[in-house]
């Protein structure tokens, strides 16, 4: 046996266990295995096309079938799906994401004591900075009139009777059950606390790790403690991000064309494990390491 292989082996185990609640997602929308397969098999030969091609050599359908395993005459059908499940994919909720949190924490979009003011669809209205503007600044690629349909659609702004002005009233977007927007929310939270983990796993220098911290009761709780407990962590990181959010105003706006622009940002979630899979994923592993320890002794 190879010394690689109990690694493989515990890297599989790894990928199975954490699966399952995507596989549970799948399921439960009707998603087949040979559906999921053929998007498999396309992240696969995008991440070997992208991240694995040897420099100054162009990355053929053969060599990207000796790289991924995946059969060379597989690879036009599932490439050319790329751009489809992409397009897929978009929704309107960054776009009300970052119209929200600019109505929250532009300086410009707020009145007395840090409140949000009430905007005046354009500036002949008001005089003042208008909802257009606003979203000219945080989603300028959707027109303003449809940008407040969604808002008022998803609950999130209304139109005040006193004055007639555009109001805000959530701070943050959390779109319906399996809405396109929950979907998009979904899958680029998922990929975004992978990348960490997968820069921080390939990181020697601990200083340019990302953070990434756990903290939990160290023997758990009663289950009839589990609403409270999750009542108190909700509270207290909604005071997290708001205070983060309020921050985020002292880095200045990149300039379009000029400034090299990042996407960041913080995830903070609670988690509650399903015990009896981790003793299962447990037990697999404690089988591995047995098998790892009689390779070295064979």
């Amino acid at each position: 046996m190879s010394a690689g292989y109990p690694v493989n082996l515990r890297l599989l185990a790894a990928f199975r266990f954490l699966l399952v609640p995507l596989v549970r997602i799948l399921l439960r929308n009707g998603i087949s295995f040979n559906e999921i397969s053929e998007v498999l098999k396309g992240a696969y030969a995008r991440v070997a096309a992208t991240d694995f091609a040897v420099p100054g050599r162009p990355m053929s359908y053969s060599r990207l079938s000796i790289t991924t395993g995946i059969a060379r005459r597989d690879f036009e059908r599932v490439l050319g799906e790329e751009d489809r499940l992409r397009r897929a994919l978009e929704s309107n909720a960054s776009r009300i994401a970052n119209v929200l949190q600019g109505w929250h924490n532009d300086p410009e979009y707020m009145g007395p004591y840090g409140f949000p003011r009430d905007l005046a669809f354009t500036r002949e209205h008001g005089g003042g900075p208008s909802f257009e503007d606003l979203v000219a600044r945080y989603a300028s690629d959707i027109q303003p009139q449809l940008m407040l349909e969604e808002l008022m659609r998803v609950g999130a702004a209304t139109i005040a009777e006193e004055s007639g002005m555009i109001r805000v009233l959530k701070r943050t977007f959390i779109p319906e059950q399996m809405a396109p927007e929950l979907i998009e929310v979904f899958a680029r939270g998922v990929r975004r606390y992978v990348e960490t983990v997968d820069h921080n796993l390939g990181e020697q220098d601990g200083s340019k790790r990302r953070f990434e911290r756990w903290v939990f009761p160290d023997y758990g709780i009663r289950e009839e403690d589990w609403v409270p407990f999750s009542d108190m962590v909700r509270d207290r990181l909604q005071e997290v991000i708001e205070d983060l959010e309020t921050q985020f105003v002292l880095f200045r706006r990149p300039r379009g064309g000029v400034d090299r622009t990042l996407s960041v940002g913080v995830g903070l979630y609670l988690y509650k494990d399903d015990l009896a899979d981790d003793k299962k994923f447990q037990e697999m592993l404690a089988t591995l390491r047995d098998e790892e320890k009689s390779s070295e002794q064979n």
